[in-house]
């Protein structure tokens, strides 16, 4: 949290497993949304946004509307 805090931090990945991480994640959670900082709670999610940075990175990635998208389909 004191990382968070001292906004040392750009994107939180936390995937609970148990009650006491599930009760620690809603201060993670409280964290991420007062400071604007992308949080991601499943591996699908996280496996999902790497595949992205990497192809942001690369120069691989186009944005289009959903009008532009779906006209191209």
């Amino acid at each position: 949290m004191d990382i968070i805090h001292k906004k040392g931090v750009n994107l939180i990945i936390n995937t609970p497993r148990s009650k006491q991480t599930v009760k620690d994640g809603f201060q993670i959670r409280r964290a991420a949304v007062d400071f604007s900082i992308p949080y991601i709670t499943t591996i699908q999610a996280a496996l999902a946004a790497a595949d992205a940075i990497e192809a942001m990175k690369k120069g691989n990635i186009t944005i289009k509307s959903m009008n532009e998208y779906h006209a191209a389909h």
